[in-house]
């Protein structure tokens, strides 16, 4: 075994039995590397990832690489999972040098710790149209030993990033990103660009935001079909629910197999605010459906899961494609129902077809003399039927079992979000939240010290538990960590640690960190005005969009409301039951960045001087609407929360 043995990490420990002799990252090996004067060899992966199994398999486990690379390099292996800035910084490294990026990453570093050339997957020897890495690890040896010039001239130093530009952030800044939104759009299958597809989220929400903002329906119409176009696609697990991470092809049909806890967080939610502001069905039914998957498949005894593999038994997708003939066996009585309903897809290019929809479930249901919750409530059953077969003939995917803080704060988030529409989850979220302190770490149960993705995303889950519960003990825990994430605060913006000028704002497409941060902070700042992003920060956040104004729509999203108005909502619960009806209310009523306090009157002497005057006037129940620097008179009716937060001013 090598050194990888004993690493926390599922990805590293993997590697522990290949015949490179790997190193985890850190002085050792790069100082061995400046001993010897050697190369270092840097592989960067998750567990999650096929393609880096791949290369594990076929490249790094063939016994003439292994030795090459242990006689001319040091070789070091990263967890991207474990080390997301380390991943960003050689990302940018590699992308400069050669223009490529993703994983599995492969890095070529002097021992100084500069990075000279690099690329993504490399094959034991050249096929695919890509050098092998036999002939690659042999020319990079002979220009170390003859030609050290060029390695000096083509080397780049891992610099942090902080934005170099700055912009007003004005309301013309979401105009700008909706423009390019709507340039790259695909109109006839939904997402970004004609290729292959990732989710987008951040770029959804941002889309159901201006709808709001600006009373017009075209733009949270176009979030809602891509959301359905994904939902009727192989991307999403018909069978089982939960997202795939993207799809190879641009009808959403073939996806990669793994699927990742952070990623269905993010479309959990992303699927609530579309329901919240369409009453879809069929958002609905992927919500439900998301939800089910990560409290069946992704439910630890403490949190959730990290990521569930795209391989089994050495096969990527194994577990989740079908023959025509198996899911005739599968289907049973139902085979009538089942081929109608559903179509194989990718047969070409996999060992069988995957499962997706043939057509948007309002049009099956009518075709089948249905209505839409009639459909969807019989699919439900067929989809059952179908995963109770897979589950007791296929050997499920490797799950990766460490509980990293930041996917698990928002599943955590989602699922209490959506607790009062979908009753499903919450005491499985408020565990997670039972974990934090105000000191973080990457790990829900230790290992470090938490970076900011770990630090925000878990502000916002104990926010959730505070609007949902209305337990002040969350609101207290929120107000701690909320003074600890400021400490992270430059005039930059939000950096990746506290030693670190780092600042993450751009969506990968996952929600920046910088973009979590100053939503927490914005909300934060509902319930104490100290917690505040200056202005000309977030103008420096907004930067020199280094990859489009799509990749910060998260951050966009939360200029664009400091702009239109945050909405705060306060339910003062005299404890006659109505107030069950207006908390409901205000959780389940769309807008784009709101909080909403429940306050009984016996805690009148621990809430802030604001919520206090509001207890002081009035009579029985009753909750009172602030959007922007306007409050309502108080309400009593569930009706006036719906129509005020609708309203820009209320009145």
């Amino acid at each position: 075994m090598n050194r990888l043995k004993d690493c926390h990490s599922s990805f590293l420990r993997e590697a522990a039995e290949q015949p490179v002799d790997w190193y985890p990252w850190g002085e050792e090996a790069f100082e061995r590397a400046k001993r010897e004067d050697k190369p270092v060899l840097v592989d960067v992966g998750a567990v999650w990832c096929h393609w880096c199994h791949v290369m594990d398999r076929e490249t790094y486990s063939d016994p003439e690489i292994a030795l090459f690379i242990n006689t001319n390099f040091v070789a070091v292996k990263v967890d991207r999972d474990e080390m997301p800035s380390l991943d960003r910084k050689l990302q940018r490294a590699v992308s400069s040098i050669t223009g490529e990026s993703g994983w599995p990453l492969t890095v070529f570093m002097t021992p100084e710790g500069t990075v000279f050339f690099g690329g993504t997957y490399f094959p034991p020897v050249d096929m695919y149209g890509r050098i092998g890495m036999k002939r690659l690890l042999k020319e990079i040896l002979r220009i170390w030993r003859e030609e050290r010039g060029k390695i000096k001239e083509a080397a780049l130093a891992l610099m942090d990033y902080s934005p170099s530009a700055s912009q007003t952030p004005s309301f013309d800044v979401v105009e700008t990103a909706i423009s390019s939104v709507l340039s790259s759009f695909d109109f006839e299958y939904g997402g970004l660009g004609t290729g292959m597809k990732f989710p987008h989220p951040t770029v959804d929400n941002l889309l159901l935001s201006y709808s709001h903002w600006t009373k017009d329906d075209v733009d949270k119409r176009l979030a809602l079909f891509t959301l359905k176009k994904m939902y009727q696609g192989g991307i999403f697990d018909q069978v089982g629910g939960g997202f795939h991470r993207y799809a190879t092809d641009r009808e959403w049909n073939v996806p990669h197999f793994e699927k990742l806890l952070i990623d269905n967080a993010e479309l959990l939610e992303d699927y609530l605010n579309a329901y919240l502001t369409s009453g879809d069905p069929q958002a609905l039914d992927a919500l439900e459906l998301t939800l089910e998957f990560v409290l069946r498949e992704m439910t630890t005894e403490v949190g959730f899961a990290s990521s569930v593999d795209a391989d089994s038994e050495g096969e990527e997708g194994g577990f989740y494609v079908w023959e025509k003939k198996e899911l005739m066996e599968a289907s049973g009585k139902e085979w009538d129902l089942v081929n109608k309903v559903f179509q194989l897809v990718g047969e070409a290019n996999l060992p069988g077809g995957v499962l997706r929809l043939r057509d948007d479930s309002s049009d099956l249901a009518k075709h089948l003399g249905l209505d839409v919750g009639s459909f969807l409530t019989h699919l439900r059953r067929v989809r059952e039927t179908l995963r109770t077969y897979r589950d007791s003939t296929r050997k499920k995917p490797f799950r990766d079992d460490n509980l990293y803080t930041y996917p698990n704060c928002r599943i955590a988030e989602g699922i209490i979000r959506a607790f009062p529409l979908t009753g499903m989850g919450l005491k499985e979220a408020l565990r997670v939240v039972g974990e934090l302190r105000r000191r973080v770490s990457r790990r829900l149960q230790g290992g470090g010290e938490g970076l900011l993705e770990d630090y925000a995303s878990a502000l916002l889950a104990s926010l959730s538990a505070y609007e949902v519960t209305g337990d002040l003990k969350y609101r207290d825990l929120s107000l701690s960590l909320g003074e600890e994430l400021m400490s992270f605060l430059k005039p930059e913006g939000f950096t990746d640690s506290r030693d670190s000028r780092e600042v993450p704002v751009m969506d990968t497409p996952n929600e920046s960190p910088n973009s979590l941060a100053l939503r927490g902070i914005l909300k934060l700042g509902l319930i104490e005005d100290r917690f505040k992003v200056p202005e000309e920060t977030l103008g420096k956040m907004l930067g020199d969009y280094y990859q489009g104004p799509p990749f910060y729509a998260g951050i966009i999203s939360s200029i664009g409301a400091t702009q239109r108005g945050l909405a705060h909502v306060v339910v003062i619960d005299e404890g006659d039951g109505l107030a069950d009806k207006l908390h409901r209310e205000a959780l389940l009523t769309y807008h784009p960045l709101k909080l909403v306090e429940r306050v009984r009157i016996e805690d009148r002497d621990l809430v802030t001087p604001l919520v206090r005057s509001m207890i002081k006037y009035g009579n029985g129940s009753r909750a009172y609407i602030c959007v922007g620097n306007t409050c309502s008179l108080p309400q009593s009716e569930p009706d006036k929360i719906k129509l005020l937060l609708k309203s820009p001013s209320p009145q």
